[in-house]
């Protein structure tokens, strides 16, 4: 299954863009309000880490329902919890029904985690490609996808984007660090030192939301085992900025960041975020040319202006 999950990625961009549905495809249900999805998966999320435990000598299915007496995940002290703040416009939501804060600042989401271990070797951004094995399951333990046996790249950052899903899967790996070392084996295999890898329980605003496939039923809480083996720093649209860099207001998300979406829309152009675009204040003068020049990038007043004509220009004019 290793094709799987970028599969089911590739299925949820498809049903944003279109109704129709063959009984295979991926099946979109009725919207639902997310503050209200998100109560219900945390009380199902809550129920199963209370009633499952962490076996770590298994290596086919680590999360196993607990024995009698046995201390469930709820009491692992390696369990955590980060909060993840969801906007119902991701989701292209009736705003009415929300306050301004949520609409603002979205409804937090709680992803929980266990950390089997950190990681010793780089620190993983939500912008970054990672190179990571996995597997995904629902939350009675049905296998939805895995890659077990080499790895898989997966650009975070793309995984996180509005009607994609599986922020949760972004967020999740951010909190790991890759390998110290990959050595290859005589076999063709290899083996990694010191990997990140962890479990991280989320409910479906960070995941498929209404989006049913295969065996992750609409509104479907779910959780992944992620192992962390390498990563690349990204710059999604060349503009001499690391993508991570463009995530201006921190949160992780990097489609709330965008310095002229203002002047995008007033002129009828591709609204990007600011790691999608190279012309970050919409001024006409490249990012990367500004920086070269020492001029700041994210204000319109101090573009490049070659001929004096008032107009901004490009480097290569």
């Amino acid at each position: 299954m290793k094709t799987g999950f970028t599969l089911l990625f590739a299925a949820l961009f498809i049903v944003s863009c279109s109704n129709n549905s063959n009984d295979n495809d991926l099946i979109s249900v009725p919207v639902e309000a997310l503050s209200t999805i998100n109560e219900q998966n945390e009380a199902e999320i809550i129920v199963f880490l209370q009633s499952h435990f962490y076996d770590n000598e298994s290596s086919i299915l680590p999360i196993e329902e607990a024995p009698e007496k046995t201390p469930s995940l709820w009491d692992d002290p390696r369990l955590g919890v980060k909060q993840v703040y969801v906007r119902p416009s991701e989701f292209n939501l009736d705003t009415t029904a929300y306050t301004a804060a949520e609409i603002e600042s979205g409804i937090a989401h709680n992803l929980y985690y266990l950390m089997v271990q950190e990681g010793a070797g780089n620190t993983v951004t939500t912008a970054d490609s990672v190179y990571v094995q996995y597997s995904g399951r629902t939350l009675d333990l049905a296998l939805f996808d895995q890659v077990r046996q080499g790895g898989l790249w997966f650009d975070l950052s793309r995984i996180q984007a509005p009607q994609q899903g599986f922020r949760g899967f972004a967020e999740g790996a951010a909190l790991l660090k890759t390998a110290t070392q990959i050595a290859e084996n005589n076999d063709g295999t290899f083996s990694a030192s010191d990997a990140g890898r962890g479990f991280f329980f989320f409910g479906s605003g960070l995941g498929a939301y209404q989006n049913a496939q295969a065996t992750i039923p609409a509104y479907g809480a779910m959780f992944f085992e992620i192992t962390v083996l390498s990563r690349k720093i990204t710059d999604h649209d060349g503009d001499g900025i690391p993508s991570y860099l463009e995530d201006l207001n921190k949160n992780g998300f990097l489609f709330d960041d965008n310095t002229d979406a203002a002047y995008e829309a007033a002129n009828n152009l591709a609204v990007l975020p600011n790691y999608f675009d190279n012309d970050d204040d919409g001024d006409g003068t490249p990012t990367a040319c500004e920086i070269s020049l020492g001029l700041d990038p994210l204000n319109a007043d101090t573009c490049y202006d070659a001929d004096q004509d008032g107009d901004c220009d490009r480097c290569d004019d």
